[in-house]
């Protein structure tokens, strides 16, 4: 089961109420329900996933934080993947995590996914309307791999939301090797969209994807503009570029993020900024892999008052084909501040 947009992955938790989201989610299907033949029988597939956590607190600023520790789970999917016919398919998501509670502290399912795709071209071109991944995380998260472990650096440090609510063109330019990927969308997550609002958000990316060959690369930008109530124009720039390779044994690569942004809007005291992802795993047995990754963001792509570094080392190993357990220390030091340790036992479940 992927759990990403279907090409690669991808995922974000920002949350809105299910009661709005459900009925767009029976809207798309209703949309792509009306675009198959009387003859056809939909097919649907249905999968979940769940990242489940033992924490422990081995250092912190905080003192009294030092000790603290907890089982919790990270993120929960329902997914449900319909094939219409030869041209259209759909995808409806149900995500739960820790970031989505009531005032109780109860789960708040929302609504991660909800799209039509239609596969227009016999030579790979598509269009997909709904809330979707936009195109900017779905290569670096695929050669990455250990999404249970973390997020890509644009996607954890929330420069960029995992989703958004819009309508995506994909498809090959010749037989190179290389795929385009273009956006329109609110560029307000899977939030609806305020009434009145004017600003959209446009995406563009090249891929770099040859057949038979572990490399991977991508060069992207988005950019958005709004129109606040003082009569301003606040305008944002994000670009990302991102190298690496997957092979049976190794996987590793390497991500580069530029935000040129109206700082007073973000809140910050610079315009500018740029972030580093270097990351590796490697096989020291057949179900035994070794992963290393070291972060830093300018204090514009950690989106804080000042920079970032994060590392993280893990041990996975996979006690069955859709089941992973994962050793693993995460260390966040921002400039000038003591560092955050925390200690973890991180299962990776997908049914």
């Amino acid at each position: 089961m992927s759990d990403s947009h279907p090409a690669l992955r991808a995922d974000h938790y920002p949350h809105s109420p299910v009661t709005l989201q459900r009925a767009w989610a029976l809207c798309v299907t209703a949309l792509a329900l009306s675009a198959t033949s009387a003859s056809a029988q939909p097919t649907v597939d249905w999968s979940g996933l769940a990242y489940v956590d033992y924490r422990y607190q081995l250092a912190s600023a905080d003192d009294d934080a030092v000790g603290d520790n907890s089982f919790d789970y990270r993120r929960i999917y329902l997914t449900a993947d319909v094939a219409l016919d030869d041209a259209f398919d759909a995808r409806v998501r149900l995500e739960a995590n820790t970031g989505s509670t009531t005032a109780q502290g109860r789960p708040s399912p929302f609504v991660k996914d909800a799209w039509v795709r239609w596969r227009y071209s016999p030579d790979g071109h598509r269009a997909t309307l709904g809330v979707q991944p936009p195109p900017v995380f779905e290569v670096a998260e695929s050669v990455w791999g250990y999404r249970s472990l973390a997020q890509t650096l644009t996607d954890r440090t929330r420069l960029r939301e995992s989703r958004d609510f819009g309508l995506r063109a994909d498809g090959p330019l010749g037989g190179s090797g290389l795929r385009y990927s273009a956006m329109v969308a609110n560029g307000n997550g899977v939030q609806r969209e305020d009434a009145g609002a004017k600003g959209k958000r446009v995406y563009g990316q090249l891929a770099y994807l040859p057949d038979g060959s572990p490399l991977r690369a991508t060069l992207g930008a988005d950019y958005t503009e709004s129109d606040p109530d003082d009569g301003t124009r606040q305008a944002s720039t994000r670009a990302s570029a991102f190298v690496g390779a997957v092979t049976e044994r190794a996987r590793g690569g390497v991500e580069l993020a530029y935000v040129v942004a109206d700082p007073e809007a973000a809140g910050l005291d610079t315009e500018t900024g740029v972030g580093v992802s270097v990351f590796g795993a490697v096989a020291l047995a057949p179900r035994t892999r070794l992963v290393a990754r070291y972060d830093f963001a300018e204090a514009a792509v950690a989106r804080s008052a000042a920079g970032e570094h994060y590392v993280l080392v893990a041990l996975a190993q996979r006690l069955a084909p859709s089941v992973q357990v994962m050793p693993n220390v995460v260390v966040q030091r921002p400039e000038g501040a003591d560092a955050e340790v925390l200690g973890r036992v991180t299962v990776d479940i997908r049914f």
